[in-house]
């Protein structure tokens, strides 16, 4: 199957750019000399086979999937990340450290009474979640797994219907409350668990963020339509390496763009001024780089985020509250009332190398070759060599 993508692959770039199938195989064996952890797969998505796209630095630059794992192994302590999986612990402590979060209505641990003051409301069982669904009055709500990853189970509900015992969703859903309890929160009947999901860490009911105004007139879409942040520190303090805006454009909860399977569409933010800068649709060599809103028509390109400096800013606050996490994937939600954290990743993608930079700075480089082991970590081993 793989080989079959790849093929497919090849086939748009020679029609594309007059690339014969030879000529990419040859290429691809001289980047991989140049840098041994791209291949096929990284020519073709990271769009390497056109060199006049690279936005500044070089093919040694990329880390490809090969590599990726490697990098929150080598810079963040696996004691550590626990908040950047578990996102009821996270709320703990972004409220401890007086971080902008979305406030906890309520929040359901199975087996296990909570005193947390972090959520309005506490439940422990089923039938108490069950309970408090069918009476909540303080519509609508996002709910989330405590532990998933993909934006697996996350819903955005807008209300309950007696009638037929059911949750609205923003997408014109009706869901039984019987079966949102035990298809998503139980997981009953599934062989493992989806997505990463832990049923027994529970699920969050957080209040619905809305968009900042300037961005909800843009998408014509009051789903948020957050900011990857990317960042590296070290005792030197905080650098942000890239920033992606990940943007809705139909009528999906999340804005989830890695498969593009929801339609979302993904932007490069430059760091300087918020500006937003190429915007693609898919995966090269499948993408098409767009300049405006497939749905509103309305310019993406040349766009300025708002409140983009009090966004970094965030991000540099936040950082240092996690000081043995040196790289650090934060998502952040641009509100009516300011930018929101959302979560911060360990691991995160890399998968915003698609805009044509790769990830590898100085620093970051500098950091990987001093935290890594080169006889476990193929890419500490890349990089000693050429420090």
């Amino acid at each position: 199957m793989k080989q079959l993508s790849l093929l497919r692959d090849a086939r748009l770039v020679a029609a594309s750019h007059h690339k014969g199938l030879l000529r990419q195989a040859y290429e691809v064996i001289r980047m991989k000399m140049r840098n041994p952890g791209l291949g096929a797969t990284e020519y073709f998505s990271f769009r390497l086979y056109d060199s006049e796209y690279l936005d500044g630095g070089e093919v040694e630059d990329f880390v490809g999937w090969r590599e990726a794992g490697d990098v929150p192994l080598i810079l963040n302590e696996r004691t550590a990340v626990a908040h950047a999986w578990d996102k009821f612990t996270f709320a703990i402590l972004a409220g401890a450290h007086g971080l902008p979060v979305a406030k906890l209505r309520a929040v359901y641990r199975p087996g296990i009474a909570l005193k947390s003051r972090i959520a309005d409301v506490t439940l422990d069982s089923p039938a108490q979640l069950s309970a408090w669904l069918r009476t909540q009055q303080n519509w609508p709500l996002f709910a989330k797994p405590v532990y998933a990853v993909g934006g697996f189970g996350a819903f955005n509900f807008i209300g309950y219907r007696p009638e037929g015992d059911v949750l609205l969703t923003k997408r014109a859903e009706k869901i039984d409350v019987a079966q949102f309890v035990s298809k998503f929160v139980l997981n009953a009947g599934a062989k493992n668990d989806s997505h990463a999901y832990k049923r027994q860490l529970g699920y969050l009911f957080q209040e619905v963020l809305r968009p900042h105004e300037r961005i909800a007139a843009l998408l014509e879409n009051e789903t948020i339509s957050g900011v990857r942040v990317i960042l590296i520190q070290d005792g030197s303090g905080v650098e942000i390496v890239s920033a992606e805006w990940k943007i809705v454009t139909g009528n999906s909860d999340t804005d989830n763009i890695r498969d593009y399977g929801h339609g979302n569409i993904g932007a490069q933010v430059d760091l300087a001024s918020g500006q937003i800068r190429r915007v693609v649709d898919n995966k090269w060599p499948s993408a098409k780089l767009i300049t405006h809103h497939p749905r509103t028509h309305r310019p993406l390109k040349g766009f300025v985020l708002p409140d983009w400096d009090e966004t970094l800013a965030l991000c540099r606050r936040a950082a240092p509250k996690f000081p043995l996490m040196r790289i650090q994937h934060w998502d952040v939600a641009l509100t009516d009332q300011g930018p929101r954290l959302l979560e911060v990743n360990d691991p995160g993608s890399l998968e915003g190398q698609i805009y044509g930079r790769g990830v590898l700075t100085d620093r970051m480089r500098a950091l990987l070759v001093r935290h890594g082991n080169p006889s476990k970590h193929a890419l500490a081993r890349r990089l000693s060599r050429t420090s």
